[in-house]
């Protein structure tokens, strides 16, 4: 999804919008093309769209795409849940792919479970739903995010923003263009983003004493906490007839706490302990904390670290008119160094009455990845021929030590030691995984006719994977140690046809495989999980281009589902890769403009998915999806006539709605099969409460912009994110039995934002 771009609808320079709608250009086939012409349901987003909805991370994207949840999840500090039309993809463990692809300026993004760092200078975004794989790298069941990072302007410029807001929020940006000079231009930008965190620590501040690489942890004053170092450069060179060089570079800094995990229910987990102290059950009489708390007592949460970086080369060569030949070159890696506390709670040690400070079940995790990319394209552009072929290589080299611990006593006031092995008492990981990939595609659109446009296209994948477990210690169950590989390929292909029955709309039906990499865990090796996609879809314009109505009805098939556990009796993190599931869902994206300056947004997503257990066991249940059924976006923007001085002023206001869904995998009190699924119907009453409920969350935007001040022009925004401050739960974790640890929405947040352009 490389090359330029315009991505929604978007005013011109001076003045109110121009009457009616105006084109979005997209590149979800590899090539510039309207949004209206291409047969699959994409949504697009530019600048101004972007920095409305302060979107700076893919975390922040599913706030306008129907059928499109993103979540913050506990457990690491950039690890977002993806769903979309089904298929939920967060998984933190390398020798696990993500069903939801990202890609930065063209780049797989290897690891998704850690993609919330800042990106600082976003052009746009687009977010393809359904399997995608004969026109990227990489494959993927759920569909793709593609952030494409702004380019040079080749001339002077400098751009100043800041923001202040609640909760001590401070976050300043600065951009400089150079301009050309021999064919070589350059643009700079430095962000640095900070607040206080939403949810005070009322418990101890306690100090622990990790060994190497974690070193000291001491609890945090507060959760949700931020603060950002963000950098991004881009250079393009184009001194050589019918050469284009794009180098990119960017690298995020990031010091967080994570969301505060309250204890929603203590369950059994240690024998004759059934609830923990001040912490009732829930499904009883007495029912706490299924709203958000300002203030949560944890003792075992420290500030996460995590710094993120990566390089880029795109070169573009033509060789005439119709060809051009397109290189991908990336190298990108981080590091994370993060705690977790799961009881939820402050505790001293339940056992005889020491007195001692009781860690019921924390975790530590130390992460560091590096990836390799190169992808090799031959595109065609002809009268009624568009082609792209493509070669791809991916590879990484990670290393994980995760330690969990169990049930840890210490004395009052004294720093807590910790000695590895004896950490994995529960389960933990101390690994290297290699992973390998190689690809070729080909994708064709041809034009029968100017009504008519058949697409085919088809991917070979190949993987390597090899896993090495380093932990010398037997845990319980056990568990293999050594070097593990293992070696998979698969064949997809894709087909489509779109009618266009009148100027500016038309119809398709579209069929497509797709994969998630099947490979190594924890010395077993599992198959992929694939699909198979049926859409139709409707992309109209009528009433002189003042109205458009998108609309995708689909159905999805997978097989062999993966899913990541959680259980200390099952030796820590666990792959449920078994079961089926259809999903069968309609997006309908609207767009309409009434009257001039005034534009009106009304997006729905419905999925309806229906997982089956492929067992014999009469006592197994299915995995559970983590998709709502509904999801929605409504906006208004009213852009008035400038003032005479030139100045503009624009509103904006939008809701987001999330229907009510799961996101315990298994009933709570269930057990969770590797093999099976789920087993057992746990407590219903209690699972019924863990339900995660339906919500709105509502914002606005207010911005004056084009303000003369001499030399330079001004704009200043008062903006506020979920103004009904929901408090609904938001990330749910299900420790074992029926201990469970909850997170929630973020409050309410406002600011304002300023700036100056010269």
């Amino acid at each position: 999804m490389t090359g330029v771009a315009r991505a929604q609808d978007s005013a011109p320079a001076a003045g109110r919008a121009e009457a009616g709608l105006t084109d979005i250009i997209v590149t979800a086939r590899k090539r510039s093309e309207n949004i209206q012409n291409v047969p699959t349901a994409v949504t697009a987003m530019d600048a101004k769209l972007i920095a409305d909805l302060q979107i700076e991370s893919f975390q922040d994207v599913g706030k306008t795409a129907p059928n499109v949840v993103i979540q913050k999840q506990a457990g690491s500090p950039t690890a977002p849940q993806f769903n979309i039309r089904g298929v939920s993809s967060g998984s933190i463990n390398f020798q696990i792919d993500s069903g939801v692809a990202l890609y930065i300026d063209g780049v797989y993004l290897g690891r998704p479970g850690n993609s919330a760092f800042d990106l600082a200078d976003i052009d746009r975004i687009e977010v393809l739903r359904g399997p995608q794989g004969t026109l990227f790298g990489r494959n993927s069941t759920g569909g793709a995010i593609s952030f494409v990072t702004a380019g040079p302007t080749g001339k002077f410029g400098v751009v100043v923003d800041g923001t202040i807001g609640n909760y001590q929020r401070r976050r300043g940006r600065i951009t400089v263009n150079t301009p050309e000079w021999n064919g070589l231009s350059a643009r700079v930008t430095y962000v640095h983003d900070e607040n206080t965190g939403y949810v005070k620590n009322s418990g101890p501040r306690r100090t622990y004493l990790f060994p190497e690489p974690f070193g000291p942890q001491t609890s945090a004053d507060s959760f949700g906490a931020n603060n950002n170092e963000s950098v991004f450069a881009a250079v393009r060179y184009s001194g050589i007839d019918n050469l284009t060089l794009d180098y990119r570079f960017d690298y995020a800094d990031l010091v967080t706490t994570l969301d505060a995990m309250q204890l929603l229910n203590g369950g059994a987990a240690f024998g004759a302990i059934t609830n923990f102290p001040n912490q009732p059950a829930l499904g009883g009489t007495a029912v706490e904390s299924l709203r958000r708390l300002d203030r949560v007592p944890i003792d075992g949460l420290a500030a996460a670290s995590q710094k993120t970086w990566g390089h880029s080369l795109t070169a573009v060569y033509d060789l005439n008119d119709a060809l051009s030949v397109k290189y991908i070159g990336a190298l990108r890696g981080f590091k994370v160094n993060s705690t977790s506390d799961l009881d939820g709670n402050a505790l001293v040690d339940p056992y005889g009455g020491t007195g001692g400070y009781f860690q019921a079940l924390g975790a530590v995790r130390y992460a560091k990845q590096r990836q390799w990319s190169h992808e090799l394209q031959l595109l065609g552009h002809m009268d009624r021929l568009d082609f792209v072929g493509g070669l791809f290589y991916y590879r990484e080299k990670a290393f994980l030590n995760s330690p969990v611990i169990f049930g840890l006593v210490a004395q009052p006031g004294q720093p807590i030691p910790i000695v590895n092995p004896d950490s994995y008492l529960a389960g933990g990981d101390l690994l290297r995984v290699l992973n390998k990939s190689y690809a070729a595609y080909a994708h064709v659109d041809f034009r029968l006719t100017d009504e008519l446009e058949l697409s085919a296209g088809t991917r070979y994948s190949k993987d390597d994977r090899t896993e090495n477990d380093l932990l010398a210690a037997p845990r319980t169950p056990t568990v293999p140690r050594g070097s593990f590989r293992a070696k998979q390929g698969r064949f997809d292909y894709d087909a489509s046809i779109r009618y266009r029955f009148a100027p500016d709309s038309s119809v398709y039906a579209k069929f497509t495989t797709g994969f998630v990499s099947g490979g190594i865990f924890h010395g077993a090796e599992f198959e992929p999980e694939t699909i198979k996609s049926y859409e139709v879809g409707l992309k109209s314009e009528f009433l002189n281009r003042r109205v458009r109505i998108n609309l995708a009805l689909f159905q999805a098939d997978r097989k062999a589902l993966q899913v990541t556990g959680f259980d200390p009796n099952q030796g820590g993190n666990i792959l449920l890769n078994t079961g089926t599931e259809r999903a069968r869902g309609v997006e309908v994206e609207t767009t309409v403009v009434p009257v001039d300056g005034l534009t009106l947004n009304a997006n729905y997503g419905f999925t309806d998915v229906k997982p089956k257990a492929e067992s014999s066991n009469p006592a197994a249940t299915p995995v559970r999806s983590y998709q709502p059924r509904h999801t929605a976006y409504l906006a208004a923007q009213y852009e008035a006539a400038a003032f005479p001085d030139g100045t503009t002023l624009s509103f904006r206001v939008d809701g987001q709605y999330e229907g009510k869904h799961y996101r315990l995998q298994c009933p709570i009190g269930a057990l969770q099969s590797p093999t099976e699924g789920c087993l057992g119907s746990g407590d219903a009453a209690l699972d019924r409460a863990l339900v995660i409920p339906s919500s709105w969350q509502i914002g606005a935007r207010m911005t004056f912009a084009d303000i003369p001040l001499g030399s330079v022009k001004g704009r200043i925004s008062l903006w506020g994110k979920n103004l009904n401050n929901s408090d609904k739960p938001e990330f749910l974790f299900p420790v074992f039995d029926t201990w469970t640890v909850g997170t929630f929405q973020a409050p309410r947040t406002y600011g304002v934002d300023f700036g100056v352009e010269f």
